[in-house]
C-alpha cells in the first residue's frame, strides 16, 4: 500500500489522481494506492492573506510533516506552491508532464475595472499591462474566485490555465495570456511528487517525466539562488529542444531579466547562473544608489 498525501481541495485531489494514474500506467507490479487528504494552513485560513499566515510553504508544510512522520509515503504538490527550501530529508523525486503553463483571463478588462489576483508576480505585471485598472487581492479556491467574479466583486480575475483545464473549467476562460505578455510563475503547470530521500526510488524513476523535471528544477534553482519563494514576484519560461534547455527569468521586484541556454544535463547550473544574473543586477542598482 502506498499512501499519497495531498491537500483536500478539488484541484489538489485531481492532481493526486493524475499521479495515481501515472503510477498505474508506468509502474509494475501494480500497487494499492490510498489518497490521504491533509488540511494545510492555506486551507484552514482560506480568507486570510497568505503573507499573514506565514507565506512560505502554507500549502506544503503540513503535508511535508506527515511525510516525515511516516504517515504517508509520497506527497503531491503544485510545483509553484513549493517553498524555496524543503526539509533536507526529502526531495522532489518526480514530476508529471507539464500542463499548459500560461495564465488565463476570466471576465473583461476595461478602463477603471477591478482585477483580482493573489499573486505578487501577476500584480506587478498586470499593473504595467493595465495601468488604469485597480488590482485587488483575492483568496479562495478556483470555484470561490469564479463565484466572486460572477457576483461582481471583480470585473476580471487571472488564474493558471493548468488548474482550470484540470477541473474542466476551460469554458470560463475569456482569453489565454501569451507567455511573454504575462510570464508564468516558477513551476507553473507542473505537479511535484515529494518523497523521503532514497525511498520509493524505482517507482519515482518510472513515473518521472525527465524533460519537465529538468525544466522545472532549473526554474527552482534560479528561485533559490535569488533567495526567492513561491510568493516572490519572479516569472520564468523554460523550454527544452533536443539536449538544449533554454531559461528566461524575469525578476519583477527589480525589473531585470536574463535568457540563457545550456545542455539539458546542466539544468542546475543553468538555473543558478540565471538566478545570479538577475540577483546581481539588483545588487548593482543598490550600489549605484
Amino acid at each position: 500500500m502506498i499512501k499519497i498525501g495531498v491537500r483536500g481541495s478539488k484541484l489538489a485531489l485531481a492532481y493526486a489522481d493524475i499521479v495515481v494514474n501515472r503510477i498505474k500506467t508506468n509502474f509494475k507490479p501494480i500497487v494499492d494506492i490510498q489518497i490521504v487528504p491533509i488540511k494545510t494552513d492555506g486551507d484552514i485560513y482560506a480568507k486570510k492573506n497568505i503573507a499573514e499566515i506565514g507565506g512560505k510553504g502554507v500549502f506544503v508544510t503540513k503535508i511535508e510533516q506527515e511525510l516525515l512522520a511516516g504517515n504517508i509515503d509520497l506527497a503531491v504538490h503544485s510545483f509553484k506552491d513549493l517553498p524555496k527550501d524543503l526539509d533536507d530529508r526529502t526531495e522532489i523525486g518526480a514530476v508529471m508532464p507539464r500542463h499548459d503553463p500560461r495564465d488565463a483571463m476570466l471576465g473583461k478588462i476595461f478602463s477603471g475595472c477591478k482585477i483580482g489576483t493573489s499573486s505578487p508576480r501577476r500584480k506587478l505585471q498586470l499593473q504595467k499591462l493595465y495601468p488604469d485598472c485597480e488590482i485587488l487581492p483575492i483568496r479562495g479556491n478556483i470555484d470561490t474566485r469564479i463565484e466572486k467574479l460572477r457576483q461582481g466583486d471583480y470585473d476580471a480575475i487571472f488564474l493558471a490555465v493548468a488548474g482550470l483545464e484540470t477541473l474542466g473549467l476551460e469554458h470560463e476562460i475569456t482569453d489565454y495570456m501569451p507567455l511573454h505578455t504575462l510570464v508564468p510563475a516558477v513551476g507553473q503547470g507542473v505537479i511535484a511528487v515529494q518523497s523521503l530521500k532514497d525511498q520509493n526510488t524505482v517507482l519515482l524513476e518510472q513515473i518521472n517525466h525527465l524533460e519537465t523535471y529538468q525544466c522545472a528544477m532549473a526554474e527552482r534553482y534560479m528561485l533559490q539562488e535569488i533567495d526567492g519563494d513561491c510568493d516572490t514576484a519572479v516569472g520564468s519560461i523554460t523550454s527544452l529542444i533536443g539536449d538544449v534547455i533554454s531559461l528566461e527569468a524575469y525578476n519583477y521586484e527589480n525589473n531585470t531579466s536574463v535568457k540563457l541556454q545550456m545542455k539539458s544535463k546542466e539544468y542546475r547550473k543553468l538555473g543558478e547562473l540565471a538566478g545570479r544574473e538577475i540577483k546581481w543586477t539588483k545588487m548593482i542598482i543598490f550600489m549605484k544608489i
